[in-house]
């Protein structure tokens, strides 16, 4: 009967999983899927992630550069995450770490601290910030996903759910689960 060694040898690679150090910084392959046998295994569990990769457009409609976070909510309230936002027809750009997450339904609002960033002649350092983002699926007969513009030295918490226009991701993904 192999049915014991096979629950024996699960068990025993859930055991091995649960004994490696956690990290501390948001790492996709780190970060268990909801519903998945190891999110109950994560403490107070993960509530909601966000995350967004792609090129967004400037206020002239041009492909801009890169922008991209991932925000993750726990079961405790805590909220951890990196953002970087990279302006392609200006120079500049910052990171920023996030601290507030709220999502309804497909849309999420994030807020953090800019950690380092500037444009020529301003330093971002220290500045919240805060933008929107829409997940509207996946296949190729969906809209576009959409982001806000990041609105740095916006004084509102992510919780505020500020009215920030959406615009089409010209490539990229959201995700808000």
């Amino acid at each position: 009967m192999k049915t014991p060694s096979i629950t024996l040898a699960a068990f025993t690679l859930f055991a091995v999983g649960c004994t490696e150090p956690t990290t501390t910084s948001p790492v996709a392959s780190a970060t268990p899927a909801i519903g998945s046998p190891l999110f109950a295994s994560q403490g107070s569990g993960v509530v909601h992630r966000v995350s967004v990769g792609g090129n967004d457009l400037d206020e002239a409609e041009n492909t801009d550069a890169n922008f991209s976070l991932i925000a993750i909510e726990y079961g405790d309230g805590s909220v951890s995450g990196q953002w970087t936002d990279q302006f392609g027809q200006q120079e500049g750009g910052f990171h920023a770490e996030i601290n507030c997450l709220h999502v309804v339904g497909n849309q999420a609002w994030v807020s953090g601290v800019i950690t380092s960033g500037s444009v020529p002649g301003f330093d971002f350092t220290g500045l919240p910030v805060a933008a929107r983002v829409s997940d509207n699926g996946t296949s190729a007969n969906d809209p576009p996903d959409q982001i806000s513009f990041s609105f740095i030295g916006n004084p509102f918490p992510c919780t505020a759910q500020r009215p920030f226009v959406l615009r089409d991701m010209t490539d990229g993904q959201v995700s808000v689960r």
